[in-house]
């Protein structure tokens, strides 16, 4: 397997092809994978060129406004938790620390609540997970 010499882009390219050709019995996990990808590896180069949309256009990307159960505090002049960039960096926080679990803990996976210490709380639905990662994929892909 080899990449070309814009790793980042090749690397957004294939958790999209995954996300989307993938059809078997350990999606929930190719998902966390991805996103977890998606959101460490292009970390500083592209995660700040995601949206300042407010939260009420979260569902254009995949996630209900209302699987986010609390948006926490802000943690710095330019951190405004209630935007699409403030949801970005807080589940990036989330999954980098391992603050997350899976919905139910035992049987087929419903959902992921994600969490962090600002008091970030969601509970995201595997076909919105799924949404959110392949716009995710294409949001940095194309910058």
């Amino acid at each position: 397997m080899s990449y070309n010499s814009d790793f980042e882009r090749a690397f957004i390219q294939r958790c999209l092809n995954l996300v989307q050709q993938y059809q078997g019995p350990y999606y929930a996990t190719l998902l966390l994978n991805c996103l977890l990808g998606l959101l460490i590896v292009p970390k500083e180069a592209c995660l700040n060129a995601i949206p300042l949309d407010p939260i009420e256009k979260l569902q254009q990307w995949g996630i209900s406004p209302s699987s986010i159960k609390s948006f926490g505090t802000s943690q710095g002049a330019d951190d405004n938790p209630k935007v699409l960039r403030g949801l970005v960096w807080r589940l990036r926080s989330a999954v980098a620390h391992y603050r997350f679990r899976p919905v139910p803990e035992t049987g087929e996976i419903e959902a992921f609540h994600f969490h962090d210490r600002s008091g970030f709380s969601a509970m995201v639905k595997i076909a919105e997970l799924r949404i959110f990662v392949e716009r995710l994929a294409k949001h940095l892909h194309e910058m």
